[in-house]
């Protein structure tokens, strides 16, 4: 037997112009499978030290190149957030 890994979670990109200059903007959301559940049954943390409900979100922009040196112009922030690390 196999099995297929899918990412729970969400992607979505957008174009958008910015003082005249063209912006692309992603944003990713992964929700970890270890201890995921609705807010108000799983909280604090398992046997295992996994909290509940662990989203990781990312946001990438990417700004193209500079016009004077030619390097791309890409940033990236990762926010990781979840349940409050205790035993409830």
């Amino acid at each position: 037997a196999w099995q297929v890994g899918l990412v729970h979670g969400h992607w979505e990109q957008r174009t958008l112009s910015v003082l005249g200059r063209t912006l692309t903007v992603t944003l990713l959301a992964r929700r970890s499978r270890h201890f995921a559940g609705t807010r108000f049954k799983k909280r604090g943390l398992n046997g295992l030290g996994r909290v509940a409900n662990e989203v990781e979100s990312e946001q990438i922009v990417d700004a193209g190149y500079d016009y004077a040196t030619g390097a791309p112009l890409i940033s990236s922030m990762v926010q990781l957030r979840g349940s409050v690390p205790l035993f409830w």
